[in-house]
């Protein structure tokens, strides 16, 4: 892992110890200024590609980080199947695996039990993952990408 790719690790782990921390974070320059007491030397795009990246969104006035991300062991054993994921109009994202890897990357995710999904269907080499509403279509492909990228 080159120095800007473990920087930017580092950054987005204490990104998610701010947003997981007792004081609700309600603007990205809130975590910036955060970032920068911390020794972080970082600029509100960052922090916005951080956000996009971690699959960080608002609610309720106040960012919040996906929830069930500690539930993942099951995709970790599967995680070298998926070739990518992407949105699908509202409330579906679809996973584009390996050939003869989709019903095992689908069961993964039905054993991780994430609340964000609420119906998974797969073929031979996709998987499609259906959720409740856009919010927690972006929730689950964050939680996905922070999967695939360790």
């Amino acid at each position: 892992m080159g120095l800007d790719r473990e920087t930017q690790h580092r950054r987005q782990k204490e990104i998610l110890n701010i947003l997981d921390g007792p004081d609700p974070v309600e603007t990205q320059i809130e975590v910036m200024h955060r970032l920068r007491e911390r020794g972080f030397d970082v600029t509100q795009s960052s922090i916005s590609r951080d956000f996009r990246d971690l699959g960080i969104a608002r609610a309720n006035g106040r960012y919040v980080v996906p929830s069930g991300a500690r539930n993942d062991e099951p995709l970790k054993k599967v995680e070298g199947f998926i070739r990518k994921g992407v949105p699908s109009g509202p409330y579906l994202a679809i996973l584009h695996c390996y050939s003869g890897t989709g019903r095992a990357v689908a069961t993964a995710l039905k054993a991780s039990e994430w609340d964000e999904i609420t119906g998974v269907m797969a073929d031979d080499d996709t998987v499609f993952i259906a959720t409740a509403n856009n919010f927690d279509q972006k929730l689950v492909l964050g939680k996905l990408r922070r999967i695939l990228e360790k």
